[in-house]
């Protein structure tokens, strides 16, 4: 058994942008708008910073990360939290997400200042000093910085950040642990935000992406409903980009990027944005550091 600190009700996981740009004048939001990684971005290498161990060492456990559990099958050979990425893998026949197996631990020491995540570095981290932007109640934050594509943002960087200073997590649910948050499961949710999945908000739809985890529940694996969502976003970016550079064909002036978007020789205007795991039941959104919308789940 190992764990970290938690409460009794996950109710909410939720976007919040921060943005360095103005709001469109016309079309969706920039909330509103799709969030995906370019093609050639993936696989993503995350790495697990080693203060994780500290799970283990709380509960005089390895100083390892544990491995699967025996009856998980083709996870045998990785640890959970690798576990959780390879699921992601394995629900899309087209295309991996993540690198696998390749052994490094993320290099930094979690920041004070969310804005120096943005290092090149995909990570997941755990910190005791949370941050005041964020606040009470948030179990841990997808972070992501992307850039306006018109109908889309593209991200350019993403970690995950858990908040050790308030709760209790575990990786293995015993009669002592029932009310802590299975990591894993915590994770493997993340991990969707962290590929540009948004929320599932409805209860007749079996989804890891649903805004609620009861304490001393684990939804470590995929649902169909998971599975065709991440297929269909990067599929539809797929027609997309054939769309639009079909349309371009026979222009010289024009330089598109992956998704045929023409680019500027402007430098980009990066958007800074953060998804909430929260402990309250409410959504709250956030657009340039204020609140701009608060909601209960349903």
């Amino acid at each position: 058994m190992n764990f970290l600190k938690s409460t009794f009700l996950l109710a909410c996981f939720c976007t919040a942008t921060i943005s360095c740009v103005a709001e469109p004048e016309k079309g969706p939001s920039l909330a509103a708008l799709p969030l995906r990684w370019n093609a050639s971005a993936l696989p993503l290498t995350v790495k697990v910073h080693n203060d994780f161990n500290i799970i283990n060492e709380l509960d005089r456990g390895s100083d390892s990360l544990p491995l699967a559990a025996e009856d998980d099958g083709d996870y045998l050979e990785y640890d959970l939290m690798e576990e959780m990425q390879k699921a992601w893998n394995d629900a899309d026949s087209k295309r991996d997400y993540f690198v696998l197996g390749h052994g490094q631990a993320a290099s930094r020491t979690p920041s004070s200042n969310l804005n120096d995540f943005y290092d090149g570095e995909v990570g997941i981290y755990i910190t005791q000093d949370w941050y005041p932007e964020v606040g009470y109640g948030v179990l841990a934050i997808t972070s992501y910085f992307a850039e306006h594509k018109g109908d889309y943002l593209r991200m350019v960087h993403g970690d995950i950040i858990v908040n050790l200073r308030d709760y209790w997590f575990t990786f293995d649910n015993t009669e002592m642990t029932n009310s802590f948050y299975d990591m894993p499961s915590v994770i493997l949710h993340e991990l969707g935000h962290l590929i540009g999945l948004k929320h599932t908000n409805s209860k007749s739809v079996e989804s890891i992406m649903y805004p609620q985890l009861g304490g001393g529940e684990k939804k470590r694996t995929l649902s169909f409903y998971d599975s065709k969502t991440i297929e269909n976003l990067y599929d539809n970016a797929t027609a997309m980009t054939a769309g639009v550079r079909a349309a371009a064909l026979g222009s010289t002036d024009a330089s598109l990027d992956e998704s045929g978007i023409e680019e500027s020789d402007e430098p980009p205007k990066l958007i800074h944005g953060y998804i909430e795991l929260r402990t309250d039941g409410s959504c709250q959104h956030y657009l340039n550091g204020k609140l701009i919308d608060s909601h209960k789940a349903f």
